[in-house]
C-alpha cells in the first residue's frame, strides 16, 4: 500500500492478525517456562516486567522517518488490522511523541491488572496452543494472555485483556466467577472487522449464544474503560 504526500512516499507495513479470544473450561497447555510472578494462593503477571516489555514493543510500533540519499523520504510503520487509514498528520504526531503515544494504553493495562489482582483473579502469560490470544477459564478463576500479545504492543494487549475481563463480568452477571459467562445484554457491534474475527474456525462450531457472548466482549473491549466498569459493576 503506497500513499503520496507532497512528493514524499509513505510506506505502510501492515501487520495483520485476528483478535482471537475465548472463554474455556480447559486450561491451555504450556511447554515453555512461565514467566508469571506466582504466590501460594494466586497467580499474577509480573507488572514491572510487563511494563518494560510493552514499552519495548511500543518502540517497534512507533513510525520512523526514513531519508533516502536522493533527498526523498518516507515513513514506515506497522498498522494493526482494523485500524483504518492513518493521516500524515497523525503519523507525524506518533513520530514526535514516540512511545508516549501509547503511554495511556500501557497505564490502562497496568490499572486493569491491579484491579484484577485486588479481586484475586488469577492472571498469567502462556503460549496458548489453540491459537487464541486470550482465555477466561471460570473453573480455574483464571485469565490467560498469550505471550505473543506483548509483541503486538500495549494497545492490542489492552484490547485482548479487556476482552477477557468482560468475560469475567459476564460470569459474575450469571451469579459467580465460577459460572460460565452469560451475555449482559448490551448493544452489539456488527462491523466487518468484528465479523471477520468471529468467522475464524475457533468459533465455527460455537452456538449462537456463545457467538453473542464473544460479540459482546469484542464490542466493548475497544471502548475506553468499559472493561473495568463492567468488572466493578458485576464482580464486587
Amino acid at each position: 500500500m503506497f500513499l503520496l504526500f507532497k512528493k514524499k512516499y509513505v510506506f505502510l507495513f501492515v501487520f495483520s492478525f485476528l483478535f482471537l479470544s475465548s472463554c474455556s473450561y480447559e486450561e491451555g497447555k504450556n511447554s515453555y517456562k512461565d514467566l508469571s510472578k506466582k504466590n501460594f494462593k494466586n497467580e499474577s503477571i509480573n507488572l514491572a516486567d510487563l511494563r518494560i516489555n510493552l514499552l519495548n514493543a511500543d518502540k517497534k510500533l512507533t513510525p520512523k522517518l526514513i531519508r533516502n540519499n536522493d533527498g526523498s523520504s518516507f515513513y514506515s510503520y506497522i498498522k494493526k488490522t482494523g485500524e483504518g487509514e492513518i493521516s500524515l498528520e497523525e503519523i507525524k504526531e506518533r513520530v514526535l511523541l514516540g512511545t508516549d503515544f501509547y503511554k495511556d494504553y500501557r497505564e490502562e493495562v497496568l490499572n486493569l491488572l491491579i484491579r484484577i489482582n485486588e479481586l484475586k483473579i488469577n492472571n498469567k502469560l502462556e503460549y496458548i496452543d489453540s491459537g487464541a490470544l486470550g482465555l477466561w477459564i471460570p473453573s480455574k478463576d483464571s485469565i490467560i494472555i498469550d505471550y505473543r500479545v506483548i509483541d503486538m504492543g500495549s494497545r492490542t494487549f489492552l484490547e485482548i485483556l479487556s476482552h477477557e475481563v468482560i468475560h469475567v463480568a459476564q460470569s459474575c452477571f450469571r451469579g459467580s466467577r465460577k459460572n460460565f459467562p452469560k451475555r449482559i445484554g448490551l448493544p452489539l457491534e456488527y462491523s466487518t472487522d468484528l465479523n471477520l474475527n468471529l468467522s475464524h474456525n475457533l468459533y465455527s462450531k460455537k452456538s449462537k449464544e456463545i457467538i453473542n457472548l464473544e460479540r459482546e466482549a469484542f464490542t466493548y473491549s475497544k471502548i475506553e474503560r468499559a472493561a473495568i466498569k463492567l468488572l466493578n459493576k458485576f464482580c464486587e
